[in-house]
């Protein structure tokens, strides 16, 4: 029996919608699409075959949604390629940034991730 992983490159999660993201999600989905041909035409059971296709065909899908939303958010922003920020976030509470003693008063978790409390 032959196990072998795939790799999850579509995980990685874009906030800005400029062309070099774009591409950047048009290389990863065209590595993904030639790994599927390689696993298409590996020695592995058909069992193995068929788990890592879902996957990577999972992983093509979650790609190619990413570009359609960057591509539908870049198609509605303003003329300068600004997307306008949302009227209120989801929990419908005011978002402002952080003070300089905020900042400087920050601590981090057990990860080393920054926890600012406002």
């Amino acid at each position: 029996m032959n196990i072998s992983s795939v790799s999850s490159a579509s995980s990685t999660a874009y906030t800005s919608s400029s062309a070099s993201d774009t591409a950047a999600l048009e290389k990863q989905k065209a590595k993904l699409e030639a790994d599927l041909e390689k696993v298409n035409s590996s020695k592995d059971d058909e069992k193995t075959k068929e788990t890592k296709t879902k996957q990577l065909e999972q992983q093509i899908k979650q790609i190619e949604a990413q570009i359609a939303q960057k591509s539908q958010s870049g198609s509605s922003s303003s003329a300068s390629g600004n997307a306008a920020p949302p009227e209120k976030p989801a929990g419908g509470k005011t978002l402002v940034p952080a003070s300089a003693q905020d900042i400087a008063t920050a601590t981090t978790d057990s990860e080393g991730r920054f926890d600012i409390r406002v």
